[in-house]
């Protein structure tokens, strides 16, 4: 199901920036960057957020801001509570600040944003300011734009999205079709088990030629990433139902609880029993 576009800029001539709001069943995957930077503010929904190489879980009332050419996707969960799903997004290029030098500080927040950040918890003016945006065309519109980012750049904690050693290799030359081709059959397939010969032919890969390739362009190997997906979930499910943890482990694609306890300490330090506690306590 295609995007709906309403009440906002799309990619008008008349336009030097891009403002909608998405509406639909589910956000699916689609592995994808652009060279604008972009804001996105979920109004309804939740699901697993993939930016860069980070994989982590997003819920109603995020707002994130992803860096130019960082790869990112956002795949929603289906919640009988939620019939449609609702996001609002801003592309906008950079340069359409630099002639202006009371943008300057825009521009040093361009900067660190390259790794993205998130805004937990973001106040009604910030909300308010995202859905003003999407209102107005025109100036009106840009000036509510440059209110909104100044307003971001004085956030005294945003939350870095990427560590500084992120290199952004995925998005170069055509790899990047084959990289989307590979995650999405990721996100499509964890809850069961994708062997490496399975996978790389779907790539038009050797199975040694693809970890290679994949490690060179995700800066992990796939047995990494896949178990960081199916972790994900896990997290996702021990918050949001009352499942028993064996029963969570099969359905995210782990062969025994054993694997996933194992996993789990050694990626998030605790026990999966210990983070439901944690999480739902």
């Amino acid at each position: 199901m295609k995007p709906e576009l309403e009440l906002g800029i799309t990619n008008l001539p008349t336009a030097s920036f891009k403002a909608f709001r998405r509406q639909q069943p589910v956000f699916e995957s689609h592995w994808h960057y652009h060279p604008e930077l972009e804001l996105v503010y979920f109004a309804k929904g939740k699901g697993v957020r993939f930016i860069g190489d980070d994989i982590s879980l997003y819920a109603e009332g995020d707002l994130f801001l992803i860096g130019e050419n960082v790869p990112h996707t956002f795949v929603s969960y289906a919640d009988e509570s939620t019939p449609l799903v609702e996001a609002f997004c801003i592309q906008f290029p950079k340069e359409i600040f630099t002639s202006f030098a009371e943008c300057r500080p825009l521009t040093n927040f361009f900067q660190a944003a390259k790794r993205g950040f998130a805004f937990p918890k973001p106040g009604d003016l910030l909300v308010g300011k995202v859905r003003e945006v999407l209102c107005h065309t025109g100036t009106s519109a840009l000036i509510r734009l440059i209110e909104l980012l100044d307003l971001l750049r004085n956030v005294p904690e945003p939350v870095p999205i990427l560590p500084q050693a992120y290199q952004r290799q995925s998005v170069l030359a055509d790899a990047s079709a084959r990289i989307r081709t590979a995650l999405d059959y990721i996100n499509e397939h964890y809850q069961r088990p994708i062997p490496l010969l399975e996978i790389s032919g779907i790539c038009h890969f050797s199975p040694n030629a693809f970890c290679r390739w994949f490690k060179q362009h995700m800066g992990m190997t796939f047995i990494d990433y896949l178990n960081k997906v199916r972790l994900t979930h896990v997290c996702q499910l021990l918050t949001s139902t009352d499942a028993p943890i064996n029963q969570i482990a099969l359905q995210t694609g782990f062969d025994n609880i054993s694997t996933l306890n194992r996993l789990f300490q050694a990626r998030l330090g605790t026990s999966p029993g210990k983070y439901r506690a944690s999480k739902v306590g």
